[in-house]
């Protein structure tokens, strides 16, 4: 007798096979995954950065003409605030020289502090 049916199940037990699925890389601290990213937008904690650079990186090159944040700074007042966190930076470094006894350093840093600020005296 024929089978209406044998023609049309043919190679369907093809799909029965199990599926075998990857598993997707997980990030050890928070357990997102890209998939979770590429979805939300957001990353589980800052280990997420590490595990996913990568493709973190590739997804915000397309968004993004840099991958390094540099700061805001407005156009008109820039100078003037790229100014001031050097002065703040060269301050920093200052202090941290005197402390590690570095005379020489701290002499280069000094200079350069009387130089800012002879220049804003100036403005």
């Amino acid at each position: 007798m024929y089978d209406l049916f044998s023609d049309f199940f043919d190679g369907f037990d093809m799909f029965m096979q199990p599926v075998t699925v990857k598993e997707e890389k997980k990030c050890p601290v928070c357990g997102r995954t890209y998939s979770d990213f590429r979805r939300t937008g957001k990353l589980g904690c800052s280990e997420c950065y590490k595990v996913f650079r990568s493709g973190v990186s590739e997804t915000l090159r397309g968004i993004h003409p840099s991958i390094v944040h540099t700061g805001k700074i407005p156009s008109k007042s820039g100078e003037e605030l790229k100014l001031k966190r050097k002065y703040e930076s060269l301050k920093a470094e200052l202090s941290a020289a005197v402390k590690n006894e570095d005379y020489e350093t701290a002499a280069r840093l000094h200079k350069q502090i009387r130089e800012i600020e002879n220049e804003v005296k100036k403005s």
